[in-house]
């Protein structure tokens, strides 16, 4: 696997959590927060390891908090956090970094419509800019926000969709019926 052309597979033991750190935002499913950080501080964590300037920091930040609605989270503990809030917060700590590869399992799961959205066109935004997004979801309204769909069945590719030019809420019937079709029979 080659990621911002280098062979993913040679990288030795000693320089992978660098790497990941530096090309890699993970969006998990169970948020991963650390209860002992404020807010501020688990988003700012992965640019702390990679020593990032403080200025740079707060900068990202100033511009990632309004699209993702944490402005007014930012000091407060994980434990005093709803799970869409959660989420949103994991999913900034994931975006700061500006990552040239995103991993997204299921982003969208936790929060309610409103905010989904708004993460659906924050990824299509960032993916414009030029970043990757790899999303797992279950979701045909998310997967409609996708240039293209991978339809995975039993651990097989089954088939795959391109969004083009079409609006997602055009896109999103053609996704619904295809998943519709791969719970019962198959597409051609």
């Amino acid at each position: 696997m080659i990621l911002n052309g280098q062979d993913v597979t040679k990288i030795k033991e000693n320089k992978l959590a660098e790497f990941r750190r530096t090309h890699l935002g993970f969006i998990f499913q169970d948020f991963n927060l650390l209860d002992t950080l404020s807010v501020r501080d688990n988003i700012f964590l992965p640019l702390v390891l990679g020593r990032q300037k403080v200025r740079v920091m707060e900068q990202r930040l100033e511009k990632l908090a309004p699209k993702l609605n944490i402005g007014d989270l930012l000091n407060k503990q994980p434990f005093e956090l709803s799970g869409g809030q959660k989420q949103r917060v994991a999913i900034a700590r994931a975006l700061i970094t500006e990552p040239e590869l995103v991993l997204a399992d299921e982003p969208t799961a936790a929060l309610d419509f409103k905010n989904s959205e708004g993460l659906l066109s924050l990824l299509e935004d960032i993916n414009e800019m030029g970043q990757t997004i790899l999303m797992v979801t279950h979701s045909a309204i998310a997967a409609s926000h996708a240039k293209r769909v991978l339809f995975i069945k039993d651990g097989r590719i089954f088939h795959q969709l391109y969004r083009a030019n079409r609006e997602a809420a055009d896109f999103m019937q053609e996704v619904s019926m295809t998943m519709t079709n791969l719970l019962g029979t198959e597409v051609r």
